[in-house]
């Protein structure tokens, strides 16, 4: 190999490293794990908001059909995606009623990823609003 092509085995050598390093963390990404063709909608009492990398979590106390309190996690984005739409730390706190569409674990465990998240009277939580003054 010259010295003239020094260059480019060294940019291709670059691209290569970099693709293979890529590829596993697509894996993480993957949304397999939940059930997205049968989403539910849950309602229940924030235990937790976690606004901490690499995902934002709500840890909620949902009541089943016996009566029985059964502890959900549920996965969102990461907080700088939700920073981007206003939400803060601040945004959720334990004792909050809300309501939220989930795309379950396909394992039946109580957790999934949650979207369109809502107020216990089932208002749209707009993070960059006041909180409300009173919630059901």
């Amino acid at each position: 190999m010259t010295r003239r092509e020094w260059p480019g085995f060294i940019a291709l050598l670059t691209m290569l490293t970099l693709i293979l390093c890529v590829t596993p963390a697509l894996a993480h990404h993957s949304t397999a794990m939940f059930d997205t063709e049968h989403p539910i909608e849950i309602s229940g009492t924030v235990v937790e908001w976690q606004f901490s990398n690499p995902h934002c979590f709500i840890m909620l106390d949902v009541s089943d059909t016996d009566g029985q309190t059964v502890r959900w996690s549920l996965e969102g984005l990461s907080p700088n995606l939700l920073y981007r739409q206003g939400w803060t730390p601040k945004s959720l706190q334990a004792g909050d009623r809300i309501m939220a569409t989930v795309r379950p674990l396909h394992s039946g465990a109580p957790g999934g990823n949650y979207g369109n998240l809502r107020w216990g009277d089932g208002s749209v939580i707009d993070p960059k609003a006041a909180r409300p003054a009173q919630q059901e």
